[in-house]
Formats: C-alpha cells, sequence, structure tokens
C-alpha cells in the first residue's frame, strides 16, 4: 500500500505481513508525514501498533521526516520501532548537520540537505545495514537490502523476495511514461550511475520509487527494453534525467 505523504511527490510504502502478523514501512516522507502514515494505515483497516519496523532509504528529511512524529505516536508496548537504515546514512542522520548534493551532471548545483528529526532512544533503535555483510536484519521479512550508494554514501534499496517488489528511494526512479531512470541528484553522480544500472537488472516484478509517480505494471527483466545512450532525449539531458529501460504500457 503506498501513502502519498505531505512532502510534494513523495511516496511511503507499508507492507503487511502475515505470518507472523507485523507491518513495515519504506520511508516516512517529510516533516509532517508521520500522522498521514498513521492515519492511513487506520483508514486501510490497519492497527497502527502493529508497526514493527521502519526501513529507510537514505538519510534526507524528505524520507525521514515523519520517522520521529510516527514513532511517538506509537503505544509504548510498540516501541522501541525498529529502523534499518545503511551504516554510513546513519552516521549522517545522527550527526544533525547540512550535507551537500550535487544537482545536474554538467551544470553541478550544489544544494545542501539536512535529516529528518531523530526520534529518542526510547521511541525507535537504529539497526545498521552494512554492505557485504554474511548477516540479513531483514531476513525475518524476507526482504533483501541492497546497497546503492550515489544518491547518498549509503543510499539502500530493498527488494521483497515474495512479491517481486523493488523499494528503490531514490536509486531508480519513473522519470516518464513507462521510462525508468535516474535524476541525477547525488553526492556521487557515477556511483549513482553504477547503482541504478545494477537495479535496472535486477530480478524484480514491481517497482515502487518514492519519487515522480509510480505505476503498478508488472516490469519483469524480460520486458525492460535498455535505452541506447546515443537515443536519450535532449529533454532528458536539460533535465538533469538520465533513462536506463522502457517497458510496454499495459
Amino acid at each position: 500500500m503506498a501513502a502519498y505523504t505531505r512532502f510534494p511527490g513523495v511516496y511511503a510504502f507499508i507492507l503487511v505481513r502475515q505470518d507472523p502478523p507485523g507491518i513495515i514501512l519504506f520511508d516516512t516522507g517529510g516533516l509532517g508525514s508521520g500522522r498521514i502514515i498513521y492515519n492511513a494505515m487506520k483508514a486501510n483497516g490497519l492497527n497502527p501498533d502493529d508497526l514493527k519496523a521502519v526501513a529507510i532509504t537514505h538519510w534526507h528529511a524528505d524520507h525521514t521526516g515523519g520517522l520521529a512524529e510516527l514513532a511517538k505516536m506509537l503505544d509504548p508496548a510498540s516501541k522501541p520501532l525498529k529502523v534499518y537504515m545503511g551504516d554510513k546514512d546513519i552516521i549522517l542522520m545522527l550527526d544533525r548537520k547540512p550535507h551537500k548534493l550535487v544537482i545536474h551532471p554538467n551544470l553541478h548545483i550544489p544544494v545542501a540537505y539536512m535529516p529528518g528529526r531523530t526520534p529518542p532512544p526510547e521511541d525507535a533503535e537504529f539497526i545498521p545495514l552494512t554492505p557485504g555483510s554474511d548477516e540479513n536484519p531483514l531476513s525475518d521479512w524476507d526482504i533483501e537490502y541492497i546497497p546503492t550508494p550515489g544518491h547518498t554514501p549509503g543510499h539502500t534499496s530493498y527488494l521483497h523476495r515474495p512479491t517481486g517488489s523493488l523499494f528503490s528511494g531514490c536509486g531508480l526512479s519513473l522519470i516518464g511514461k513507462n521510462t525508468v531512470g535516474i535524476h541525477f541528484m547525488s553526492t556521487d553522480h557515477k556511483k549513482a550511475l553504477e547503482s541504478a544500472r545494477m537495479l535496472a537488472k535486477t530480478d524484480f516484478t514491481y517497482h515502487w520509487p518514492v519519487h515522480w509517480g509510480i505505476n503498478m505494471a508488472k516490469i519483469p527483466r524480460d520486458k525492460r527494453v535498455p535505452v541506447r545512450k546515443d537515443a536519450v532525449f535532449w529533454t532528458y539531458r536539460i533535465l538533469g534525467f538520465y533513462p536506463l529501460f522502457r517497458y510496454p504500457a499495459t
């Protein structure tokens, strides 16, 4: 289930596990989105206190801004809420300082980003996800975490194997009608493109990006048509988008 959060153009995603019962949330939107997500769960017949975990793709405020508010609203018996995030991004989240992103591969426009509010230890427990580790803290959810650095140093995407659902954060986006790629807004453009190309080849069926829009079409690997570099439209180049593949309209 997708929840459209208060921050413009940002989604959070809710995944319900039947056995054992529980809810995991992917990202939390911007400031003020915690209550929106809480109410969205109630409106769809879910008990918000069944929320067991939050998987954060990266530390930026438009993805972590609703975390503290949401965690505070939960029943004390449900706390601390487990919050999973790439190890390098947890450091940036807790650092509470602005860090620079660069927009556009050619214009190189610097922009300062802040993290969302950090919940107190009694409300949330941060669990680092380490690239290359043999341990997967999300295995009980049948979720594989995929390090996708570039947009941020510790950016992480998540793959729910049973449903084939890829929660890509800013690692891969729907940038046009049936076109998937990235928007160059990164700490490292080269790594962001490498991560996006890797994700584009991943075995998933449904793609749930956080920005620009979502499409519920099935897009298994055999339906993805790579976009040649020499065929990239001038509009994409001007906007700083880089398309990677297209898929048939349904």
